[in-house]
């Protein structure tokens, strides 16, 4: 009897899990589907955007070269409007919990070897990913900011972009939706300033700029880098998402297998059982 209650109880734990794995699913698609719209939409929006952006620096880049050829200005080096430290930081952009697949671990083992081969300041935003770091870099400094694993916190999101907007270049490191069955790891650069250079092409399109050129690309240098790191944060929550489906998915394919085993399982153990009443009922009619 007591395997066959320790049959009974493991069908009950596993059923329990199935349904748990079930509604993690449910949830996760749900999710996904609601972030996978905006993502999606907002590639777009983003992708002009940042064409228009690169058209004002190409003609911001001619202004600067004519002015190196007047001799006003010396080649060489960069032009920002806003105050870098000159620094590269790699910003992990990892999940608060678990149940996300792989692509956490394998967008992290992209983040780690950079960082490792590189002089990088590193930003982790997750808890999860703070303690995959800690464990492979436990003596390294790092900045730790906790965003939400669904929905953006404004407040919570200033304060990382507060954090980043100071460094020459931002490497950020976030899973990147596909397909529902296809997630990869990303990484996304973000450099700051415009080049010195004394032989710059003319621009394809030439334009008006009002106020000035240089206003035009002090509002673009804060705005394109908000809504990018923005769209990065969306990014990695749509593949978590779509990860998360795939591995409930997975775990929902094992736990039906298991299911079936122990079902099986269940019946020899009530054949046996079965059998040896017969036997001992019928070696109580013949002993008799």
């Amino acid at each position: 009897m007591a395997i066959k209650n320790e049959v009974g109880d493991e069908i009950k734990e596993v059923s329990s899990l199935r349904t748990l794995v079930e509604i993690y699913g449910e949830i996760a698609s749900v999710r996904m589907i609601k972030v996978r719209d905006f993502v999606l939409k907002n590639r777009e929006f983003l992708a002009a955007i940042s064409s228009i952006f690169h058209d004002a620096l190409e003609a911001y880049a001619k202004k600067l070269s004519d002015l190196v050829r007047l001799g006003k200005i010396k080649k060489g080096g960069k032009v920002t409007f806003l105050a870098h430290n000159g620094k590269t930081v790699a910003v992990f952009i990892s999940a608060n919990t678990g149940f996300y697949g792989d692509i956490v671990q394998r967008t992290f083992r992209k983040f780690i070897e950079d960082v490792r081969k590189n002089n990088y300041e590193v930003t982790i935003v997750g808890r999860l990913g703070r303690t995959l770091f800690v464990e492979e870099e436990p003596k390294r400094p790092y900045t730790f900011f906790d965003l939400p694993d669904y929905g953006v916190d404004e407040s919570k999101l200033s304060e990382v972009i507060k954090h980043l907007v100071q460094y020459e270049e931002i490497r950020a490191y976030h899973g990147k939706y596909q397909s529902v069955v296809t997630q990869k790891p990303e990484t996304y650069t973000i450099t700051a300033g415009t080049p010195i250079q004394e032989d710059v092409k003319e621009p394809l399109v030439n334009y008006i700029f009002e106020p000035t050129v240089e206003k035009i690309l002090s509002f673009f240098e804060t705005e394109i880098f908000a809504s990018l790191f923005d769209q990065s944060i969306r990014e990695s929550q749509l593949a978590k998402f779509a990860s998360r489906i795939l591995a409930m998915d997975r775990a929902s394919e094992n736990i039906r297998s298991r299911l079936s085993y122990l079902n099986v399982e269940n019946l020899k153990i009530n054949h046996r059982i079965g059998n040896r009443r017969q036997l001992n009922s019928l070696s109580t009619i013949l002993f008799r």
